[in-house]
This record gives C-alpha cells, structure tokens and sequence, in this order.
C-alpha cells in the first residue's frame, strides 16, 4: 500500500490526458485535479507515519512513469486540437477551450513534475539527472538542478539563498528573484566549468545551448503538428508552470534563518505532512529530513513531526497569493512561534532585525527571550 501511494503522481497526469482524449470541456479535468487534491488533503488528518516500502524498483517506477505521461499529455492534446475536439479559436466557446488547455498543462507540468524532478536531481546515477532536465523542461527551466544543488543546499536559510525569502517578501516578487537566479547560477556553473578547462565561455561544451534547444523543442513540435495556436499554448503552459513552481517553493522556507556554514538541522525548513501532499510530493514535504541528507530516496524520508510545520501546501499556495492573508494568518503566527522555540541565540538576533526590516512588530515573548539569551 505504501508504494502504491506515490501512483498518485502519474496517475494525476492522466487525468489530463484522459481530459484532452475525451475533448470538449473535459478538457479542464487536468486542472480539476487541483481542488479534488486540495479537499481531500484538508479532509483527512495528517499524516506522520514512515513509509515501509518493500520494492523500491516498485516505488522509482511512479518517478520514471512521469516523462511519458507529459509526453502523452502534449501528444492527447495536440490530437484534440488536429482532430476539432479542443477548438482553440474561431468557434463559440474557443477562449474556453484554450483557457482549459492551458491550466490543465500549466497545472500538471509544474505539480506533480516538480517533486519528481527533485528526487531525480539527486539521484546519484547519471541518467535519473538527465531524465529531469526532460521533465524540467515542462516547467521551463531545464538547469534547474544546478542551482538547487550549488547554491540552494549550501546556502540553504541565508541571505545568499535565492530559495528562501527573506520575511516580508512578498510572493511575486520572490518569483522574479528565484526565477531569474536560478538561470544566473546555472550560466555561472558553466562558464566556471569552461575556464576551468581553458576554455571560452561560448564554446559548444556550454550547457546553455542544450538547454536552449529543450526550451524551443516543446513549442516548435507544437507549432509544427497543430499549429500556431498549439505553439501559443505551450509557451503559455509553460510560463505559468514556471510561476507556479516557484509559488510552491515560497512556502518551504520562507523567513526562515541560519548562520551561513552553521549546520542544518530540524529547524530549518517548513514541513507539510498531509496524507496526500507527501505522496503527491514524493515526500519532499519532508523538507527537513531531505535537507539532513539529500541523497536519501524519497521513500525513506522520515517525517519530523517535532520540526516546525505548515498547513496543508495547498492553503499556503493560495494565502501566499494575497500577501496581507499570507502575512496575518499564517506565516507571521509561525515564524513568531520558530523565534520563541527554534532559532538558535545567534539566529534570534538576526531575525528580530529582519523582522525590523519587514515593518515587523516583535513580540514581547521574543523579546524576553532575546534578553535571556
């Protein structure tokens, strides 16, 4: 039962591509899987049980399942489009059509993608890695894996971290700075390795280049097999899965505080342990466990019930979008609480001045306990 559970990824997918085989408003049923998930995740009761996953060969399958599903999902509705089912202009109800085409493939290209491209970022074998900039690609950043492994994980909580937003921030312009960061550290990673070997920055070892071409090839088959319209949706679908990807990870470390080289521990990252996020997300809702050892598979990550945690994922995507609510209800509460329980001294002081920075009032709890320590 429990490797059964991370099925839920691919079969999420297929949804969408059931959707667009059956045409007409059905269309939608991709991006329906959203509110279904966000129900039944508020529904039931969290969940801190280990997995006890007999045939991991069994449990990777649900990971390596998730390239063909989008290949399929592209392939369903390119179909829909040749065949008249998902008329994307020109008919009455067209603008609904494309609207649906494109929540649906902006939805399921960026969850459940992302955290299966996650899992394979650190896999230690060459080829899992290389599936993932396929699969990276569907949200529009193939190099993503170099900066969440270069700088992401070892500057994790700090200032130098474009993954963590600094309190106060709000989500979208933590967007602009994850998302154009991440570019810049992979384009740094390059050209480091070229000089490295004595080599310019433009020459054709560069990365950037293959990356290039996966961005245009998913528009461009588009284009060629159903038209500029198709071509339109994709480049949509695949800005907005951009968006939403980093919408997701505002959540996981957002306020948070660690001492640059100080060591990761349970304190430093949010968790979201609900019975359907944590198979849906390959348990990177286990966030901390991951960040204690990232090589670990996912269905060996531990859930940390005494780290600090979140609401449903869900709810913190949808607060985030309206910064006032996301401040008031949810993450002022808990960042006052990991101030008055977790932070170490020396990240107390930093974050009452980052609270000050925000336009933050400190509590007066944490403020005695500044003054004790």
């Amino acid at each position: 039962m429990d490797t059964l559970r991370y099925y839920i990824v691919p079969a999420t997918t297929l949804a969408g591509v059931l959707g667009f085989l059956a045409g007409g408003p059905w269309v939608w049923a991709g991006a329906a899987t959203f509110p279904v998930l966000m129900v039944l995740d508020l529904m039931l009761p969290p969940d801190h049980a280990p997995r006890r996953v007999r045939w991991p060969l069994l449990a990777d399958m649900a990971l390596f399942l998730q390239l063909p599903m989008l290949l399929l999902l592209y392939a369903a509705f390119a179909r829909a489009v040749v065949t008249g089912s998902n008329p994307l202009w020109g008919v009455e109800g067209a603008g609904w059509q494309l609207a649906g085409s494109i929540a649906s493939i902006a939805w399921l290209s960026a969850v459940p993608t992302l955290p299966v491209s996650h899992e394979l970022w650190h896999r230690r074998h060459w080829l899992p890695r290389f599936i993932a900039k396929f699969l990276d690609t569907f949200y529009g950043d193939p190099t993503r894996a170099t900066s969440h492994i270069i700088t992401h994980h070892i500057h994790l909580d700090t200032p130098a971290d474009s993954d963590t937003p600094h309190r106060g921030q709000n989500v979208y312009a933590f967007v602009w700075q994850a998302g154009t960061a991440a570019y810049r550290d992979a384009f740094q990673a390059q050209r480091e390795m070229l000089e490295k070997r004595g080599l310019p920055v433009w020459h054709w070892r560069n990365g950037t280049y293959f990356a290039i071409l996966l961005l245009l090839a998913i528009p461009v088959t588009m284009g060629v097999v159903a038209g500029p319209m198709a071509t339109l949706v994709a480049l949509a679908s695949m800005t907005i899965a951009r968006f939403l990807v980093e919408i997701f990870n505002y959540t996981q470390h957002y306020g948070l505080i660690r001492i640059e080289g100080a060591p990761v521990e349970l304190r430093h990252a949010w968790n979201h342990l609900g019975m359907i996020v944590r198979p849906l997300g390959m348990e990177i809702t286990n966030h901390i466990n991951h960040h204690l050892d990232s090589y670990t598979p996912f269905y060996r990550l531990q859930p940390e019930k005494d780290a600090p945690q979140m609401p449903s994922i869900f709810v913190c995507f949808l607060f985030s979008l309206l910064p006032p609510l996301w401040n008031r209800f949810i993450a002022r509460p808990r960042l006052d609480d990991w101030d008055r329980r977790f932070a170490s001294p020396a990240e107390l002081e930093l974050a009452v001045e980052a609270n000050s920075r925000a336009g933050w009032t400190t509590t007066p709890p944490v403020l005695q306990r500044l003054a004790r320590s």
